[in-house]
């Protein structure tokens, strides 16, 4: 979004969110944040020159298992940090492992606080769950749309994702967040009720068809728009089309990431015409191949200790009394949607193979690799840097 014109243009986004938005909730801040100042401060990672960045706010927020320093402080922080951006990432609840209400919050109170420091528009860019957190922040919580320039989703769970379903179905028990990322949930329902978008906002959602998690990718991520928002839902390999990048690999893919920069630098969402195929095949800005394999390792060891040290429930946790309107309670095993039907020659096997993927969704799902699928292990095998 042009940032010179933003004082009018905020004034303007916020009356066409009032007019033309996919909510009924139209204005006023929203209910109450669920967790106290204290916590909802110590989530918030941002540096000490805030207000002195030559170019506007981003926050970052993390997938499902992993802090947000976690998640970015090794790639998009610093890349971003030197391309002038003032930076900060946010933890959610129980480490993306909490209710997404929850975490939505956390974000609510991140645009708040950047914007009064810096006086500008936030961009938020969030990755797999991160998505789908800052989409429920934004449609409970109208003040902060005007506060928001752009809004970036990496492979984000925006419709859910088949292999949360896989994950719960297997053990009849999974975290709470991956519960609400089970296409039909009452949270993905409720999120995407009355439109996706929001007037006023520019919307990028990047994908792979080689995702692995977040299935159908193109299904489970793109966005609608609504009359005065802008949706640019691009699949990875319309600029790649050689690529093979899997779910963990976004974090470091430095297609996905010059993609996002599009976003950021100019009006209106991404466009991958815009964007040079030389940077297909490379890794974001400062990140080499040792520390991307070594990040994996590392994370991969962090999120098995947290997937299954976190509280495993046999059901979605109740959607809030703000959003029960939007989501009645329709009872229903959990949902594999759109995704890959069961061959009719081999019931038993395909279920025990969903089984097996399900829980390797479920490390994917947190940011991190697992071997468990033919797709993931070509993944991890790819010699290509932008596909690893």
């Amino acid at each position: 979004m042009t940032r010179w014109l933003m004082p009018l243009l905020s004034a303007v986004a916020f009356s066409l969110a009032v007019v033309t938005g996919g909510s009924a909730r139209a204005d006023g801040p929203g209910p109450s944040l669920p967790e106290p100042a204290s916590t909802l401060a110590a989530a918030l990672h941002c540096p000490d020159n805030l207000a002195r960045s030559y170019r506007w706010p981003v926050l970052l927020v993390p997938g499902t298992g992993l802090s947000g320093p976690e998640n970015w402080d090794w790639s998009y922080r610093p890349a971003l940090e030197a391309q002038g951006f003032a930076v900060c990432t946010v933890d959610m609840a129980d480490l993306g492992m909490g209710d997404i209400q929850v975490s939505a919050g956390r974000i609510v109170h991140a645009v708040r606080t950047m914007h009064e420091k810096t006086g500008q528009q936030v961009a938020l860019v969030g990755y797999s769950q991160g998505g789908l957190d800052i989409r429920w922040a934004l449609k409970y919580w109208p003040d902060i749309r005007p506060m928001v320039s752009d809004v970036v989703g990496l492979a984000p769970a925006n419709h859910g994702a088949d292999s949360a379903a896989a994950i719960c179905q297997a053990s009849g028990a999974c975290g709470a967040s991956i519960w609400q990322m089970v296409p039909g949930s009452r949270l993905i329902r409720a999120v995407n009720n009355g439109g996706e978008t929001f007037a006023g906002l520019d919307y990028t959602v990047i994908y792979s068809r080689h995702d692995g998690v977040v299935i159908p990718p193109r299904e489970r991520s793109s966005l609608k728009a609504v009359a005065g928002s802008r949706v640019a839902n691009i699949e990875l390999q319309e600029l790649c089309p050689a690529s093979q990048l899997a779910h963990i690999g976004f974090p470091a893919d430095g297609a996905v990431f010059a993609l996002v920069l599009d976003a950021l630098l100019r009006p209106g969402p991404a466009d991958a015409s815009r964007v040079s195929p030389g940077v297909c095949g490379t890794l974001v800005p400062g990140v080499s191949g040792a520390t991307a394999e070594s990040k994996a390792t590392e994370l991969s060891n962090l999120a098995l200790s947290r997937v299954f040290g976190a509280p495993q429930v046999k059901a979605e946790p109740a959607l809030a009394g703000y959003a029960a309107a939007d989501a009645p309670a329709a009872p229903r095993p959990p949902a594999t949607g759109n995704g890959p039907a069961a061959p009719a020659t081999d019931h038993l096997a395909w279920n025990m193979r969903g089984a097996m993927a399900g829980i390797g969704a479920m490390l994917v799902l947190t940011g991190v690799a697992c071997l468990l699928t033919a797709s993931l292990a070509r993944a991890r095998g790819r010699q290509r840097p932008s596909s690893m």
